[in-house]
């Protein structure tokens, strides 16, 4: 099956995220996206443990979350949604595990703290993040544009 481009831009965007997720040190990142920055920041914790915050209602994030793991056929082997909070945890075929926990902080702000357990699985939550980030924006569902690149992005 040959590329488009347009698959070719997703895979490197999966990747970034996938970077921004597990780099080497804890460090505060905006995800790119498709169509300019995505109002995501997310930082690595270490230990296979990662936290974001999104410009997005509680309920588009968890729901974009459930659409992802679908996208990605990803087995939801636990699923808790609460008013406030949700518990979502995922595996691949080979029994790699994702946990979510996803909180609502704001009205407009959204938590996403990930677990994904042994670094060696550290690309799958990636990846999982990146199909956050499309099925948010295919559902326009970010609150704030962040895509005026004139503005410099803090470091």
């Amino acid at each position: 099956m040959a590329r488009t481009p347009r698959l070719k831009f997703h895979a490197a965007a999966a990747l970034l995220a996938a970077s921004a997720l597990t780099g080497g040190c804890a460090a505060a990142a905006i995800v790119p996206s498709a169509v300019g920055a995505s109002p995501v920041v997310v930082e690595n914790l270490g230990t296979g443990r990662g936290d974001s915050f999104w410009v997005a209602r509680y309920e588009d994030v968890v729901a974009a979350a459930l659409r992802a793991g679908e996208a990605l056929s990803l087995e939801l082997f636990e699923k808790q949604i609460g008013e406030d909070s949700t518990r979502l945890r995922f595996a691949d075929e080979r029994d790699a595990e994702i946990t979510l926990r996803i909180e609502r902080r704001t009205e407009s702000v959204t938590r996403i703290r990930v677990h994904f357990g042994a670094s060696r699985h550290a690309g799958l939550g990636g990846l999982l993040g990146r199909q956050i980030i499309e099925e948010l924006e295919e559902a326009d569902a970010f609150l704030v544009d962040w895509s005026d690149t004139k503005r410099p992005i803090p470091q």
